[in-house]
């Protein structure tokens, strides 16, 4: 079992004792979370990557300036980083909306699905409230 599905598992089992939903509504939230969960990975080492090499490009360019021997190459190299600099930012940002627009995607077809699913398999629709033997009974 995958670090995800012990999450997923985790986050099914808390739902379930908190709150009055059937397994089959648990399962469509979890289900819906688990795009969620893969993006916020995703997203943390998109950033941790990106933040590893600013440094980098940030080092060089500190070891640049104190080589440069006139006014004039200091002032190129800080135009050329500046120019870099906006470009990787405006490149990550791009990136890590890409990973959001897909989560959310992903979550709302899951989401969908799984409700889908439940219908056609002729899941209660009742008051939405369960009791404990129609939670037993699942």
């Amino acid at each position: 079992m995958s670090k995800q599905d012990d999450t997923a598992a985790g986050i099914a089992a808390a739902l379930s004792a908190l709150f009055p939903f059937t397994s089959s509504a648990t399962n469509a939230v979890v289900q819906a979370g688990k795009p969620y969960v893969q993006a916020s990975l995703e997203w943390q080492e998109e950033v941790v990557g990106f933040v590893s090499a600013r440094l980098r490009e940030d080092l060089d360019f500190h070891k640049s300036i104190a080589g440069s021997r006139n006014i004039a190459d200091v002032i190129k190299l800080q135009q050329d980083w500046a120019t870099a600099s906006l470009r990787a930012y405006l490149d990550e940002s791009g990136r890590l909306a890409e990973i959001a627009r897909r989560a959310a995607a992903s979550g709302v077809s899951s989401l969908y699905e799984t409700a889908q699913s439940s219908l056609a398999q002729g899941a209660p629709q009742g008051s939405g409230k369960a009791t404990r033997t129609s939670i037993a009974a699942e």
